[in-house]
């Protein structure tokens, strides 16, 4: 009888091994339920929630610091005690510059 190495076997069936067809899974071909309901797709914009960030002129910027500062009364550091000589704590607005 004759007898084949190992690795004379192997070399001789791998390349036949890529010609059997490939299994298919039958949940890829049937699917489990086919009467679910399902809704409908619907239309949503690309551009829904975009905001515009175009650019625009530059602000004084002493103006937008009184805008987001906070208001008088509601906090700061305006009633602190030993804040009282201390420049600019007092609630003065900046004169806008030295």
């Amino acid at each position: 009888m004759f007898k084949l190495p190992r690795p004379a076997a192997l070399a001789a069936v791998l390349p036949l091994a890529g010609c059997m067809p490939a299994a298919v899974p039958v949940g890829l071909i049937l699917p489990s339920e086919p009467y679910v309901p399902v809704p409908p797709p619907r239309y949503a914009k690309v551009t829904a929630g975009v905001q515009d960030f175009r650019v625009v002129e530059p602000k004084d910027w002493r103006e937008l610091n009184r805008q987001v500062a906070p208001k008088a009364g509601s906090g700061g550091m305006e009633g602190m005690p030993g804040m009282d000589g201390m420049p600019g704590m007092g609630g003065k607005r900046d004169s806008g510059g030295r």
